[in-house]
């Protein structure tokens, strides 16, 4: 099975880079969004239509064998816009739609916004609510720097999905959340509910919102465990 991955808000490919290893039976994707590491000299894609509009054609001819998807946290958006305009092109839809980290696109984080903050309150609130910053950029000034248009625009991105949940589409939603996430609560998580017809698959694990690196071997275990229920199954048609 192909396992195609999305990254976080101001990360990149390389939070996966641990997984092609641990994961010798899957193919592992991780997609490289625009305006960092190997892609730095494109600018970041700040608008959801724009993203999908690129990504759409760009994976299409992955396609052509089973296939999961995971995101987490913005990744998770990212991942469910994807299904949304391949389940309108009649395209197969992944076996699993693994969403980790963030609730429902259309229920975007309103109590917190990138707007109209300085670049010091923006470094200080990610760091803050998420601890995503690596202890090198945090040590290095121009680093910070480079990183700031990256988080303006993918926060600005989270905000330019729809507000109201497409109808629910024909596949298996599996949520994962850490304990100490207030980003991922259980009840938060459940939002995805509205994006899919079956019953979501929910797990919890111990951690804050980066639980999918502290705890990889668990994370790795449910994603072998629900695809391997996921290749008996017959694939899904993206027309209804």
């Amino acid at each position: 099975m192909r396992l195609v991955c999305f990254h976080h808000a101001g990360g990149s490919a390389a939070a996966f880079r641990l997984w092609p290893a641990r994961l010798p039976e899957f193919d592992v994707c991780a997609v490289q969004l625009p305006g960092r590491a190997n892609r730095f000299a494109e600018p970041p894609v700040d608008d959801a239509d724009t993203l999908l509009d690129a990504l759409v054609p760009a994976l299409m001819p992955l396609l052509d064998r089973p296939y999961a998807l995971f995101g987490h946290s913005m990744g998770s958006a990212v991942a469910a816009g994807l299904v949304q305009r391949l389940h309108a092109l009649g395209a197969p839809l992944p076996r699993r739609l693994f969403v980790s980290g963030r609730q429902a696109p259309h229920r975007p984080l309103s109590e917190w916004t990138l707007a109209g903050l300085s670049d010091a309150q923006v470094l200080a609130g990610v760091q803050q609510r998420f601890g995503s910053l690596p202890a090198e950029a945090l040590a290095a000034p121009e680093l910070l720097e480079m990183m700031l248009p990256i988080l303006r625009a993918d926060f600005a991105l989270l905000q330019t999905f729809p507000r109201a949940p497409h109808a629910p589409l024909p596949l298996e939603v599996v949520t994962l959340g850490g304990d100490d996430d207030p980003a991922a609560t259980p009840e938060r998580m459940r939002t995805w509910q509205a994006f899919a017809r079956a019953p979501l698959r929910e797990y919890r694990l111990p951690g804050g919102h980066f639980f999918i690196d502290e705890h990889l071997d668990d994370v790795l275990a449910i994603l072998r465990g629900e695809c391997s229920l996921a290749t008996r199954a017959e694939p899904v048609r993206g027309a209804a």
